[in-house]
C-alpha cells in the first residue's frame, strides 16, 4: 500500500515529468541539434540542399527567424553553406563539422524519454485506430487519401512532415473519441520535437504504410488496422535517432 505522502509524490511525477534535455535548449539550439544530428547520422549528405527557411521552420515547429538563426550559425561553423542568387539556398557543406555541435548531446541524452514516448504513442494510437476502423466515414477516408497523396508527392522532408502530421491527426479524429484527442496530441507533438530530417525516398516508403492503414480502415477491419499502426509506430524505436545512433 502506498501512503499518502508517497502517493502525492507519484501523482506529481506523472503530471510533472522530469525536464528533458531538449527543453533546456534554446529554440535556435534545437534547430542546430536536429540538423547536425541528421548530418552526423548520414541522413543528410554533403551537397544536399535544405528546404527554404520557412519550410524548415514549419517542419521543426519553430519560427522562421529561429530557423534562419540556427541555419546561419551552422553555416558560420562550416556545417552548412548559404548561397545567394538564382541557384542559391542552404546546402550541407562538411559533414565532419557536425560533430562539433554540442547541442546534439541533449538529444542523445534523451534516449530513454524518446523510447517512452514511442511506447506511449503506440498505446494511444492503437486504441484510436481501433475505434477509427469502427467509426470512420467516407468523407474522413477521402481526407486521409488526400494526405497520403500529399506525402507521396512530397519533394522534401519538410513537405512530408506536414502531410504526415495531418494524416495521423486525421486518423485520431476519425475515432470519434474526442476526449482522447488532447492527450494523443500531447504525445504526438512531444515525439515530433525529436523529428530529424530524413531522405525523402525513405519517407515515401513509410507513407506506403499509411496507404495500407487507409485500406484497412476502409474495410472497417480493426484487427488489421491496429496491426499496421502498431508496427508503424514501434518501428520508430529503430528508425529514430535513438536506434540509428546505436548502429
Amino acid at each position: 500500500m502506498v501512503d499518502g505522502e508517497n502517493a502525492e509524490v507519484t501523482v506529481t511525477a506523472l503530471v510533472n515529468p522530469a525536464v528533458s534535455g531538449i527543453t533546456r535548449l534554446s529554440a535556435t539550439d534545437t534547430v542546430r541539434a536536429r540538423i547536425a544530428l541528421a548530418i552526423e547520422l548520414g541522413l543528410m549528405v554533403a551537397g544536399e540542399q535544405l528546404p527554404s527557411d520557412r519550410d524548415v521552420a514549419a517542419a521543426l515547429d519553430v519560427s522562421e527567424i529561429t530557423a534562419r538563426r540556427g541555419l546561419k550559425s551552422l553555416a558560420d561553423e562550416g556545417v552548412l553553406s548559404r548561397k545567394r542568387g538564382r541557384n542559391g539556398g542552404t546546402f550541407v557543406a562538411d559533414p565532419r563539422a557536425s560533430a562539433s555541435v554540442a547541442s546534439m548531446t541533449a538529444y542523445l541524452a534523451d534516449a530513454a524519454d524518446v523510447h517512452r514516448l514511442i511506447d506511449e504513442r503506440v498505446l494511444l494510437e492503437c486504441a484510436l485506430v481501433h475505434h477509427a476502423a469502427l467509426n470512420i466515414t467516407v468523407p474522413q477516408l477521402d481526407e486521409l487519401d488526400v494526405y497520403v497523396s500529399q506525402a507521396a508527392a512530397a519533394q522534401s522532408w519538410s513537405d512530408y512532415h506536414v502531410a504526415d502530421e495531418r494524416f495521423h491527426v486525421g486518423v485520431a479524429a476519425a475515432s470519434g473519441l474526442d476526449w482522447a484527442l488532447p492527450q494523443y496530441g500531447v504525445a504526438l507533438h512531444a515525439l515530433y520535437r525529436y523529428f530529424l530530417p530524413y531522405p525523402v525516398d525513405y519517407l515515401h516508403g513509410v507513407n506506403r504504410e499509411h496507404a495500407l492503414l487507409v485500406d484497412a480502415l476502409r474495410e472497417h477491419d480493426p484487427v488489421a488496422a491496429v496491426a499496421i499502426i502498431r508496427q508503424h509506430v514501434l518501428g520508430l524505436h529503430e528508425s529514430m535517432f535513438v536506434g540509428l545512433a546505436q548502429n
